[in-house]
């Protein structure tokens, strides 16, 4: 079975809110949506490193990804920006502080910004149910707000992956498809609870590999602080190819 991570590489408890219908509350989803790029440049400004993927808002300035979307040497992202402006130094970037999980999940408090629409993460997230009907928005291609719909067909025992940052053991799959640009998207169960975050595409896109969320209710209060300390990052000279983002 041929996999790959859903990043896109170019050449929680959300359940129905306070007096919110479940369209309302679809809505609310929906427009929590972006498109994010993270990437490399060398000292000369041209791109060396990157990936397109999707997030979704959590709070006013924070949004939640896959950690397989960051670029450790950067602290800068570009958020629902076109492609060419961004490989051209265009687009405005957002300096980030960054949490993670350990099970692929990315929290990202963006400084200079803030998301009107928004749907919470607590740390008492659903995980996906055999046989349970599911749905998200990504940007698989870089193509932006694509809608789909599948079932959840059960789960697989996990070892290791060098490309990604997972300690747990359990993989969940779910019917695709999933392709590059999709990774980091909010999956919702039918009752508009966040079950899950895209991380893999496997037989080439057929089926959607995910693991369980495990923010810490720490991690989360502490992504939605205000603050977001100004802390460049510098490339090193000789840096190692990371397997998991390739070039922008």
């Amino acid at each position: 079975m041929k996999k790959f991570i859903a990043t896109l590489l170019v050449s929680l408890l959300v359940g129905p809110l306070l007096g919110m219908s479940k369209k309302d509350l679809k809505v609310k989803e929906h427009d929590s949506m972006h498109m994010i790029v993270m990437v490399d440049r060398d000292s000369t400004g041209q791109v060396v490193g990157g990936g397109l993927c999707t997030a979704y808002a959590i709070g006013p300035h924070t949004l939640l990804t896959a950690n397989h979307c960051n670029d450790p040497y950067t602290n800068a992202v570009y958020i629902d920006s076109s492609q060419d402006d961004v490989h051209e130094n265009r687009a405005m970037s957002y300096t980030v502080s960054r949490q993670f999980d350990h099970e692929d999940h990315m929290l990202l408090d963006v400084s200079g910004v803030y998301f009107k629409d928004y749907v919470p993460l607590s740390a008492a997230t659903k995980v996906p149910i055999q046989g349970g009907h599911f749905y998200f928005w990504g940007n698989p291609a870089g193509i932006k707000n694509q809608y789909r719909e599948g079932v959840v067909m059960g789960q697989m025992p996990f070892k290791t992956d060098p490309d990604i940052d997972v300690t747990g053991n359990v993989l969940y799959t779910l019917t695709g498809p999933v392709i590059g640009g999709d990774s980091g998207s909010s999956i919702f169960n039918m009752k508009g609870e966040r079950i899950a975050i895209v991380t893999y595409g496997m037989d080439e896109g057929a089926i959607i590999g995910v693991f369980p969320i495990q923010f810490t209710q720490a991690q989360i209060d502490k992504s939605l602080q205000d603050v977001v300390p100004e802390t460049p990052l510098v490339r090193p000279l000789a840096p190692t190819p990371d397997p998991g983002l390739g070039i922008f």
